[in-house]
């Protein structure tokens, strides 16, 4: 009679070579590097991927809220408190700050640039976006505190103070595009405000063209009403929920009140990124499916080897599934030592990636690759490697449980 667990004493000896005892064949050690390469690369692509994406909604929600509601007409919104103080009660919702939105040209000499105005709250702002950690010279509270009492104070971005070639200190002529009628008629309508404040995102489309102003100068300077504002900023108290919680502020307030929430309003931009990700997955899953005709190669090869054996097995009394199980127990040994390899050498990897690697600032957002390793991630990998190493034992399986034991002792 067959011991109960003879099959993974049989599929362990399968495995070594038979010149020396103990160690494994040249073929194992083939297909186990096979699936280690795609492992390695598969956890280390997903961890850098994932960091990248980390990082930018990081940079995003650094300069933005949480979600953003305005009047859905496009109008100003003429009594805001009663808004802020209907959208507090919305459970999850944390703190609500106000502001204005504009658009208008900035000057300085004769250097020209085109810019978004922000009117915002310092000390709301604060409550609601992470703009006070960016700051690189100043700080929001100066836009109160101006350097010159007949100059209100304005903040720009990096880019866009060293586009303008300006300072701390320096004038900046502001010109909106709406202009003021005179008697000579339309003018531009100019006022000049004072650098207080430099501040640094990291993404070039903010840094570029963003200027910040308090909440009165922005009003009067754009000819909002007294206490009118162009919306709501909406910190809440989980980002992840922050579409559910919009869809709720929307059916609580109604029309014409439009909240959109930050993954709504870069919508484009985070399903490439997930796209590009998942399209990724797909492609180094192909290394570790070509590693799996190694794993093909091997097992068949090992069968053809051992048909005596197999064949003396089933003389014994071995059925068919037990020859069945031996190889798939190859199969699945081989994909869990890659596996097992293949993940601390990706961690190796996005650990080197990470503080040894360097990237250009002037043209990334962030100076090193970010790297994030999720547990999900590290389980799809698995998943995905044990899994395709268990299909390509089907067939050297089968074929080995179909042998036929007195052909095979024929011959021999």
């Amino acid at each position: 009679m067959i011991p109960g667990r003879f099959e993974w004493r049989i599929a362990l000896r399968y495995l070594r070579s038979s010149r020396r005892s103990g160690a494994l064949s040249l073929q194992t050690i083939i297909s186990v590097s096979g699936v280690t390469v795609g492992v390695a690369a598969l956890m280390a692509t997903l961890a850098v991927m994932t960091g990248f994406q980390h990082k930018l909604r990081s940079k995003i929600l650094g300069v933005n809220s949480h979600i953003v509601l305005t009047d859905g007409r496009g109008m100003p919104m003429t009594h805001p408190e009663e808004v802020m103080r209907d959208v507090r009660k919305i459970p999850g919702v944390l703190h609500v700050a106000p502001f204005i939105l504009g658009q208008a040209m900035l000057s300085a000499g004769k250097i020209v640039s085109g810019t978004v105005l922000r009117g915002i709250s310092p000390r709301e702002e604060e409550k609601v976006t992470r703009l006070d950690r960016y700051m690189v010279r100043g700080a929001l509270s100066d836009l109160l505190r101006p350097a010159g009492a007949h100059r209100p104070g304005i903040i720009l971005g990096e880019d866009l103070a060293d586009h303008l070639n300006v300072d701390i200190g320096d004038t900046v002529d502001v010109i909106s595009p709406n202009g003021t009628m005179s008697a000579f008629g339309m003018i531009p309508k100019i006022r000049h405000f004072a650098v207080v404040g430099i501040f640094k995102s990291g993404l070039y489309e903010y840094d570029n063209t963003l200027a910040l102003l308090s909440l009165g100068e922005s009003a009067r300077f754009l000819g909002l009403p007294e206490g009118a504002v162009s919306g709501l900023e909406i910190q809440v108290s989980h980002i992840m929920q922050a579409s559910r919680i919009a869809h709720e502020m929307a059916s609580s307030l109604g029309y014409p009140y439009w909240p959109r929430s930050w993954l709504q309003m870069n919508r484009n931009l985070f399903s490439a990124l997930f796209l590009e990700k998942t399209v990724m997955f797909i492609i180094l899953v192909l290394i570790v499916l070509v590693a799996s005709f190694n794993i093909v190669s091997t097992l068949t090869m090992i069968v053809m080897e051992k048909g005596k054996e197999i064949a003396i097995l089933k003389t014994m009394g071995a059925t068919e599934g037990q020859i069945r199980k031996i190889f798939m127990i190859d199969g699945l040994l081989i994909g869990l030592l890659g596996t097992s390899l293949g993940l601390p050498i990706g961690y190796l990897i996005t650990f080197l990636l990470e503080h040894f690697y360097r990237l250009p600032n002037d043209v990334y957002f962030v100076s090193h690759i970010p790297v994030i390793i999720r547990f999900r991630d590290i389980f799809s990998v698995a998943i995905s490697a044990i899994g395709i190493s268990f299909l390509a034992t089907l067939y050297p399986s089968s074929k080995a449980a179909r042998l036929d034991p007195i052909q095979s002792l024929r011959y021999e």
